[in-house]
């Protein structure tokens, strides 16, 4: 049987996963009942490309008999480098205005960049940069504890 590009990603990542996950453990952090984000963040990030992985296994797997496309069709490689610029410019953006700012901007800009053939409105792109950004703030912030960007602009 021949192993589709999901399927060995796949592998891949429940590989890495295992890696990151004994590794986790070799790091020792004094335990804090207060502070329990820090701790968590790395099981937390495990588990969900865990999860992921174990998805495109079973994706790969189910799709099998089905031809794989071009891994990069028409114009891929230019969209693929577009994305990467966009997250440099976000993480650029993001020193000096902080999360706040500028993750809704980032977050439509990726909608608009990933929306592929599909129409976008306005108004729910807005809507969805908004309630994204306040879920992953409330995540970082309450759940983990952890600090965001603050941005140098604004005192940070």
């Amino acid at each position: 049987m021949k192993m589709r590009r999901d399927m060995v990603t796949g592998i891949v990542g429940l590989l890495t996963c295992i890696f990151f996950f004994i590794m986790t453990q070799q790091v020792r952090q004094p335990a804090n009942l207060l502070e329990p984000g820090p701790r968590l963040l790395p099981y937390v990030a495990i588990f969900l490309i865990g999860i992921s992985s174990i998805a495109l296994i079973v994706k790969g797997y189910k799709e099998r008999e089905i031809a794989e496309k071009p891994y990069f069709p028409k114009g891929g490689v230019l969209k693929v480098t577009r994305s990467f610029l966009m997250l440099v410019v976000y993480a650029i953006a993001m020193t000096y205005l902080g999360f706040v700012i500028t993750t809704p901007f980032a977050t439509a800009a990726f909608i608009y960049d990933l929306k592929g053939n599909s129409e976008v409105k306005p108004v729910s792109t807005a809507i969805i940069s908004v309630v994204v950004t306040a879920a992953l703030y409330a995540m970082f912030v309450f759940a983990f504890q952890i600090k965001l960007p603050a941005g140098v602009l604004f005192g940070g």
